[in-house]
């Protein structure tokens, strides 16, 4: 495996349940994560290089897992040498690439394959299988729509490379789609496409979210529909023939197909009905039991993408050992034709090929002025505002972020000192706090496993803290959260009161903020000031609405309440508790104190879920239950999951009660030292919430 990144793990759990594959070796620079993901797989071997790897010998096949720029360089070095090349899609960037790799390939023997893994897909191949055995007639035209969430649209993370111009969202999402309409229909002569409105991404990219494009191919027409960042997610391939018809669910692995019989129409329609139905209720039986076997391990998941994957990767392996050739979507002309549509799709489309000039370098970082503020999370939700906040108050700011390409045009101009690296790294604490008066900690950090949660979490706090102290700084306000405090007992809780005294019973969210609140309360004394902010339910306009302090969403529009709803849950609007962090950096009295932060308007679940969808047009669900027995259905799934070795954290029913806010909030102290003042008319504070 060259690359390690999520396909690669992808890849290594299909390859799991194949018995005469062996991987030996992941090779990727970033050594770390390859073997962390090389000890999950027990994979004997990493390198950093694929030079390594090719000097160390003793392998006949790679998977080429890594961003499409480096594909082609990467499967050339691969072929050369004789081993088998499988390329993640896209096989290359442009068409005319292909060529070179064909040559190699050819002239060593070695098969090329790129990895067309919706060609594979079951629902596909069950629509193929309809039509050489006649039952659509002559295929004329395939209508696919691709309706997709992008959670990185909602972020704002446009790192990837399908961001990084206008047209290579098709080179990674429509690729899927152009396979498919390849396998169906053969080589394409003809694309006509419009796109929606474009809408400036953080980087200067400029994007279309909805692209449609009609495609005049060798054997019929074709009709693709992508939208992106959508919330509902639905793929489908609609196949019309001469005498029948196929409608395929690549969401639901379904296939649906009707055809003309010998009865009446209204008994033709009733047949094929029927049919459709028994096909369904089988897929739905066989959705549920190949979940629960795939589960205990006693066959392969069920999952449509994953059986895709794994029809790939069979014949991948199939054709180096000779048991079969290469299916033809998986070969490099497949590969050639399916980028010469996505080419000519960008043409049609007048999508830009080239990246924006990229932004000027940062100004190296200036002196250290008078009353500097160190803001370590400045570009998330709440550290935004907070900026925004400090720089209208005149007040000079130091921000340390990890991709400052990313900055708007009025952060990059020098009058914010900008340090680029990791929030969590000692040696640069050391170097950004040099000369600060006080530092804003709103950043946070994830980790692999609960456990490691809690520590990293803390010991990136305990860290910034002592590099505070060794600086001379004279306050850290901590952004931490109402998650670390017990709310589970109907008693009033203050600002002033420590963090829930069982944290082992908690979350690894709340155990983490515990940890980091205590680590804290220990450098107390040391000559800086460490003042500690709790914010609660933190929304706003551009925030996430689904919030889990609402309720556990088990979809994007299904929320299962902490209780039955009925609780006033503190939310507080983001402009107000940036506000109150601020204020904290310089308030008389808020040396060494703990605050809570949340508003006046205090909305149960319910109310929240009616506004949402009253405001949206959404079909918002809230789904009220007793805390005793949603812990009961955990401790279920827990025990599933136990019985499947695939253990979970123990469900503690202390953190499902502590969700459910039962505790009030007391911010008189907030109110009285920052002079927190959140917005209290209940017509502003929605319209606030929902940017109305």
């Amino acid at each position: 495996m060259i690359g390690s990144g999520f396909i690669a793990d992808v890849h290594l759990m299909v390859l799991r349940a194949a018995k005469d594959v062996e991987v030996i070796a992941l090779v990727d620079p970033a050594t770390a994560r390859a073997e962390r993901l090389a000890k999950k797989y027990g994979v004997p071997a990493t390198y950093a290089s694929v030079d390594d790897l090719l000097a160390a010998g003793n392998v006949d096949a790679v998977h080429v897992l890594v961003p499409p720029a480096l594909h082609g360089p990467l499967a050339l070095q691969c072929l050369q040498a004789g081993v088998h090349v499988l390329v993640e899609k896209p096989l290359v960037l442009r068409a005319e690439e292909v060529a070179e790799l064909e040559a190699a390939a050819a002239a060593t023997g070695a098969v090329l394959a790129v990895n067309h893994n919706q060609t594979c897909h079951p629902a596909v191949e069950r629509v193929q299988r309809h039509l050489a055995r006649g039952h659509l007639g002559k295929l004329e035209h395939v209508a696919l729509q691709h309706n997709v969430p992008l959670r990185q649209l909602a972020t704002g993370d446009v790192s990837h490379f399908m961001f990084q111009t206008e047209a290579n969202i098709v080179w990674e999402q429509g690729v899927h789609l152009y396979s498919v309409v390849y396998a169906l229909l053969g080589d394409c002569h003809e694309v006509h496409a419009a796109i929606g409105p474009r809408k400036a991404l953080p980087n200067g990219v400029e994007f279309a979210d909805e692209w449609s494009v009609t495609l005049q191919c060798e054997r019929g027409t074709a009709h693709v529909r992508m939208a992106f960042g959508r919330a509902l997610l639905e793929t489908t391939v609609h196949c019309i023939g001469s005498d029948g018809a196929a409608v395929v669910d690549l969401t639901r692995n379904s296939c649906q197909w009707r055809n003309k019989t010998r009865w009446l129409e209204f008994f033709d329609h009733g047949i094929n009905l029927a049919r459709s139905g028994r096909h369904l209720l089988g897929r739905a039986f066989g959705a549920i039991a190949g979940y629960g076997l795939g589960l205990f391990g006693l066959a392969f998941p069920d999952d449509p993408f994953l059986r895709g994957m794994r029809g790939t990767l069979t014949a991948f392996h199939d054709a180096v050992r000779g048991r079969a050739p290469l299916p033809a979507p998986l070969t490099a002309a497949a590969a050639r034709m399916v980028l010469t549509m996505c080419a000519k799709t960008a043409k049609a489309a007048g999508a830009s090929l080239e990246a924006p000039p990229a932004p000027a370098s940062l100004p190296e970082p200036g002196p250290v002025r008078d009353g500097e503020v160190v803001v370590l999370g400045g570009t998330g939700f709440l550290g935004r505002r907070s900026v925004a906040a400090l720089r209208a108050q005149g007040r000079p700011v130091t921000m340390v972020v990890r991709k400052p390409h990313l900055l708007p045009a009025e952060l990059r101009d020098g009058s914010v000192r900008v340090f680029q690296g990791d929030a969590a790294d000692p040696e640069l604490l050391a170097r950004v706090f040099a000369g600060a008066e006080t530092v804003l900690h709103l950043a946070t950090v994830a980790g692999d496993s609960a456990n490691e949660v809690e520590r990293v979490m803390s010991t990136a706090v305990r860290q910034a803290g002592e590099a505070a102290i060794a600086a001379g700084v004279k306050r850290v306000v901590y952004a931490s959260s109402t998650a670390a405090l017990w709310l589970g007992d109907g008693t009033p809780v203050p600002g002033s009161v420590e963090p829930d005294p069982v944290p082992s019973a908690r979350g690894a969210y709340a155990r983490g903020k515990i940890a980091s609140e205590k680590e804290l309360f220990a450098l107390r004394g040391k000559g800086t000031e460490f003042t500690i902010v709790r914010p609660a339910i933190v929304v706003g306009p551009d925030g996430i609405q689904e919030h889990s302090g609402v309720g556990l969403w088990v979809k994007d529009n299904h929320c299962v309440g902490w209780g039955r709803g009925h609780v006033p849950l503190p939310f507080v609007l983001a402009d107000d508790c940036a506000d109150g962090l601020v204020a904290a950096l310089s308030a008389k009295n808020a040396g060494d104190r703990s605050y809570n932060l949340a508003g006046d308007v205090r909305l149960t679940a319910r109310e929240y879920m009616r506004e949402l969808q009253a405001r949206t047009g959404r079909d918002y669900h809230f789904h009220p239950i007793f805390l005793r027995w949603m812990w009961l259905q955990e401790v279920g799934k827990y025990l599933v999951k136990v019985a499947a070795r695939r253990p979970r954290e123990w469900p503690a029913f202390r953190d499902f009660a502590s969700r459910s806010f039962r505790a009030p909030l007391d911010c008189t102290d907030a109110r009285r030292d920052l002079e927190f003042a959140p917005e209290s008319d209940r017509g502003r504070f929605l319209d606030r919430m929902f940017g109305a």
